[in-house]
């Protein structure tokens, strides 16, 4: 028997609960939160909401994870739900969840040993729902997603923009921190807006259901404990394309064997982007410097006219631009809005400069693969930040560019970071250990010298939770590099000031 997200078809299915016993499974997350809130809007009154966080750590998890919304705001949707909703913390998570008639599960549930109960239970699977299962089943107009192992966030924000740059009505759902959901929106929404999701492989994996215009950025290794190896972590990722009916579109990278197996899984028309699309394949085809389309609307998009930095965001263009000639958008709308468009918090993010050294911020690279990508793209020199758990993900690769581009390494305690150390000194890369974030920024400011790059980029999970610090949790590198590089500024000579100008914010 099929979970009740499945069986929810209507606003009406949905709305059926409000007089019901309802628990949400991760209360101050991003998602459960907003179906907390969600639910207290239309007069739900059975409400349980499920946390194991401790009582008294519930308003600084809280606002941690809901750093996204300004302060004032954050603090009344916390009233909100205190207020409107029966909060089991840790000391009695998940007590009386048998008596739910309906079980709202946040992405990733299964993850955590707290969840045992519910993951041994046939019978509260059967009662399980989702926010991205609601996505789906309740947009009104056409549904579009997001997926990959890199440049999906990158990818989803590009295809927003471009089609806004034409007019279009957009309702957008992110995944992170800074991101905000959208069900409520969905209620009023016309037919022609369109709901534009960024997908995780956590959703897909209890998905069985497909947007109608599906996109693929990428598949590489990660996440393969979850899903019990690569096979099954590429069985999540295909259920994005697998359940599309004829008439439906899919964006595919034509580039990587994997996903270009995908368009053996789908009867919707298939898509290509990427340096060599298949013979007769329509997309977006990356040359050395220019995307050019192929099929479909004539596109010339100059690389020097991409202001994200690196080649893996020219594949990221393409994948948007793809999709938005695919929906009919302009050339001339998808131009504007990647002249305008310049990238995403903690994806290789410029934040500082200081006399002549550039600060980049790539906190949301967290397997070697995306870190690769962020050192391909800076010029050598590279004085990099890097440390946290451990995946079980090769770094040999990730070695071997380091050894070309890396001037010193810091590396901060992990599991992950002791697996990568050998492979780095093995490759005869400069390591020294830190033992914290305000540490290895001091020691960067103290190392580079004008014309290098300091990139804080983690290639292992667990950095934001082991070492990232600062204001709501988002301003920690950025606070430390201008603290630490003022403070150097101050401090110098007057001829040694003359070749290092005081740290400003980057133009952008």
């Amino acid at each position: 028997m099929s979970d009740l997200g499945q069986r929810i078809e209507s606003w009406n299915d949905l709305l059926f609960l409000r007089d019901r016993r309802v628990h949400v499974v991760g209360a101050g997350s991003v998602e459960g939160a907003h179906l907390l809130l969600f639910f207290l809007d239309h007069g739900f009154t059975r409400l349980v909401g499920h946390d194991f966080a401790e009582a008294e750590q519930f308003a600084r998890a809280f606002n941690r994870v809901h750093v996204g919304w300004p302060r004032e705001q954050r603090q009344r949707m916390l009233d909100r739900l205190r207020a409107g909703v029966d909060l089991r913390y840790r000391d009695r998570y998940l007590e009386g969840i048998e008596e739910a008639d309906a079980i709202a599960v946040t992405q990733g549930w299964y993850l955590y040993p707290s969840n045992e109960r519910l993951l041994g239970s046939p019978s509260l699977q059967e009662r399980f729902f989702s926010l991205m299962q609601l996505y789906l089943s309740l947009a009104p107009g056409r549904v579009v997603g997001v997926t990959g192992s890199q440049g999906k966030s990158t990818t989803t924000r590009l295809l927003r923009d471009m089609l806004v740059a034409d007019g279009r009505d957009v309702i957008f759902a992110g995944n992170d921190r800074h991101g905000r959901q959208a069900l409520g929106l969905l209620e009023t929404a016309a037919s022609e807006s369109m709901l534009l999701l960024e997908i995780s492989n956590r959703h897909l994996k209890t998905l069985e259901r497909s947007p109608d215009v599906a996109v693929v950025t990428n598949i590489y290794p990660n996440h393969l404990d979850e899903h019990g190896g690569w096979d099954g972590y590429v069985e999540a990722k295909s259920r994005l394309i697998k359940y599309q009916r004829q008439g439906d579109i899919a964006v595919l990278n034509a580039d990587i064997d994997v996903t270009r197996r995908f368009a053996e899984l789908t009867p919707a028309e298939v898509l290509w982007f990427g340096e060599g699309l298949p013979e007769g394949g329509r997309g977006v085809v990356v040359e050395d410097e220019r995307l050019v389309g192929r099929g479909l609307d004539p596109l010339v998009l100059g690389t020097d006219d991409i202001p994200l930095p690196g080649r893996h965001n020219a594949f990221n263009v393409a994948a948007a631009a793809t999709t938005a000639l695919a929906l009919g958008v302009s050339p001339s709308a998808i131009s504007r809005a990647v002249a305008g468009f310049h990238g995403l918090r903690h994806r290789l993010q410029f934040v500082w400069d200081s006399g002549g050294v550039r600060f980049y911020d790539d906190l949301n690279s967290t397997t070697p693969t995306a870190t690769e990508a962020a050192l391909r793209s800076l010029n050598g020199d590279v004085v990099w930040i890097f440390g946290g758990d451990d995946k079980g993900l090769d770094s040999e690769s990730l070695a071997e560019i380091a050894a070309r581009a890396v001037r010193l390494s810091l590396a901060l305690p992990g599991k992950g970071t002791d697996a990568l150390v050998t492979n780095l000194r093995g490759r005869s890369v400069a390591v020294e250990v830190v033992p914290d974030l305000p540490t290895a920024v001091a020691r960067a400011v103290e190392v580079a010298r004008p014309g290098n790059s300091v990139l804080l980029s983690p290639a292992c999970p667990g950095f934001f939770a082991r070492y990232y610090v600062g204001v709501d949790e988002d301003t920690g590198f950025r606070k430390l590099v201008r603290e630490a590089t003022l403070s150097r500024s101050a401090t110098m000579t007057p001829a040694a000031e003359a070749t290092s100008p005081p740290a400003r914010r980057p133009q952008t």
